[in-house]
């Protein structure tokens, strides 16, 4: 399937970023897929697209550093005149209690997970054409209390509440602006939690579908934001996709 709408996704080289820029390619889109670091994975990822006939770019550089913010801002522009979704999926951060936590800490979480989205989006929604989506990757800790989560967890929260507001901005404009908010899904992320075992078993058990949210779950929802014509009509929303573990938390 061929379109001619493109997509920008945000940490969209690996993990759940990846999914979502495989979910996109996949139905037509063209995607130019931003990370920061890893060009191994970036062009490992280049391959794989290419092997499934996909349309996929990626382009490299840290969004929270100005020199570097331009340089991607240039490439985007150089490679499309318009865009259709911009799905912010990169995200990082301190694991730490909220008392051991200092501001370098807060303001890097906040730099990744926050700042650099408003920064992006100021940069592109000229560009974004009526129709186009925004998406946003949320989590729990965005609104319930998880041990050693505070500095991701209030950047979430601040997210959340930004898109909102850009979502009723945006809406007459026939721009949607929503975020998912998956459970636990098995990342690099989670590789930096100090109890990683013993938080992923007791979230399988109380999961009521029994099993943990996948990347490719992700994917797919987001995928359906984007090209749905009835998502136009969710606007400021968080959808949750937890398998239902939200439900007795």
């Amino acid at each position: 399937m061929e379109t001619n709408k493109t997509a920008i996704v945000t940490g969209g080289t690996r993990g759940i970023g990846k999914a979502i820029s495989i979910a996109l390619a996949k139905s037509g889109y063209k995607v130019l897929a931003l990370y920061a670091r890893n060009r191994d994975t970036a062009e490992a990822f280049e391959e794989e697209a290419k092997q499934q006939n996909l349309s996929v770019e990626t382009i490299r550089g840290d969004l929270t550093k100005d020199d570097s913010f331009k340089e991607i801002i240039s490439a985007i522009k150089s490679k499309t005149d318009f865009v259709d979704a911009i799905v912010h999926s990169a995200a990082s951060g301190v694991h730490k209690a909220s008392t051991d936590l200092t501001l370098k800490h807060l303001r890097w979480t906040f730099e990744i997970n926050v700042f650099s989205i408003h920064n992006l989006l100021k940069e592109l929604i000229p560009q974004l054409r009526p129709g186009g989506r925004i998406v946003g990757i949320t989590s729990n800790g965005g609104t319930h209390v998880i041990p050693y989560y505070a500095a991701v967890g209030s950047s979430k929260g601040a997210l959340e509440s930004l898109f909102r507001h850009y979502a009723r901005e945006l809406a007459e404009r026939d721009i949607s602006v929503n975020l998912v908010c998956p459970g636990m899904v098995m990342t690099d992320a989670v590789d930096a939690f100090p109890d990683k075992e013993n938080r992923i078993q007791k979230a399988i058990e109380g999961t009521p579908t029994g099993r943990l949210t996948t990347v490719q779950d992700v994917g797919e929802l987001v995928h359906f934001l984007c090209t749905s014509p009835v998502a136009s009509q969710l606007v400021g929303q968080t959808i949750v996709l937890d398998g239902g573990k939200s439900l007795l938390s």
